[in-house]
């Protein structure tokens, strides 16, 4: 069950290991030189409004409490190098008038920041994700194949594409209602993801047909991990009768065509199994010189 989308790979390699701490110290190297260049002209120029820029970076990649971290140390700094810069205030409480205005703008900018990034990965996590089980639209998956395809190509692993239908769904909905069908679909997506393995990709392509993708996976591996899901959906399904699944088991061990077709391919497994009898599993070994 991997969950790889986009901004969350992104936002997260950049925010792990090593890249992290060379973030924090360029956004502090800027603001302590926003803050010497403010003591050297004299608080002369604007040149620390500029010191927004860090504390967006940080509230947007750490979060609010990171975000409000660099808010207040640039409100700081700046308080510093005005204090020091020898300029003549009318008042003692100007530069500390100034500096929490400061600390109250760059705090407000931080939480922004951090609200638009929670707003923004949450939307596209539900444009990612099947709404009712939680799982990988199909685009996503698609996608997702595309680049395994890829990732085959130059290492030259083996990958393996189950498709699984319900069988007598419509059956279930008409006699039980909806509400009970969802339930269903919910059901089968819990035992997909209960067994699968960490790397695989598990995505409900619509209705009633669900799909998992097996990297670099051998052919009798992925024939046991298909049985081993059938079973588990079969099990998941027990109280939703006359339902049962269908599955299609389509190994690859060189990847010579587009991932659409290796889909096409597992599909057309599993309506082998339709045509015979439904609930039950077959499998096919497919070669680069011979795709069926």
């Amino acid at each position: 069950m991997v969950n790889i989308k986009f901004p969350d790979f992104l936002f997260d390699a950049i925010w792990c290991g090593w890249r992290r701490w060379v973030i924090w110290t360029a956004c502090i190297a800027m603001v302590i030189l926003l803050g010497a260049i403010r003591k050297e002209m004299d608080a002369e120029f604007a040149f620390a409004s500029f010191a927004f820029l860090p504390v967006l970076v940080i509230a947007w990649l750490g979060g609010r409490w990171n975000g409000l971290f660099m808010a207040f140390f640039a409100a700081a700094v700046l308080a510093v190098g005005e204090i020091t810069s020898g300029l003549q205030f009318s008042e003692t409480w100007i530069p500390w008038a100034n500096a929490a205005t400061r600390l109250i703008t760059f705090s407000l900018l931080a939480f922004l920041s951090a609200q638009v990034n929670f707003q923004f990965r949450q939307e596209h996590d539900h444009a990612a994700r099947d709404a009712l089980t939680g799982l990988s639209n199909r685009r996503v998956f698609i996608k997702a194949g595309e680049v395994e395809v890829e990732r085959s190509k130059r290492y030259g692993h083996s990958l393996a594409v189950v498709f699984l239908d319900l069988d007598d769904f419509k059956q279930l909905n008409d006699t039980r209602g909806h509400d009970v069908g969802d339930a269903a679909l919910q059901a089968t997506a819990g035992a997909l993801l209960e067994t699968s393995r960490a790397n695989d990709r598990v995505a409900r392509l619509g209705g009633d047909e669900f799909a998992v993708l097996l990297p670099e996976i051998g052919y009798d591996a992925a024939v046991d991990t298909g049985r081993k899901l059938f079973v588990a959906v079969i099990g998941a399904l027990r109280d939703f009768p006359p339902v049962r699944v269908s599955v299609g088991v389509a190994w690859f061990g060189g990847v010579d065509r587009k991932f659409p077709e290796m889909l096409k391919a597992a599909d057309e497994l599993m309506y082998e199994v339709k045509e015979s009898g439904k609930s039950d599993m077959r499998s096919r070994h497919f070669t680069a010189t011979n795709k069926h």
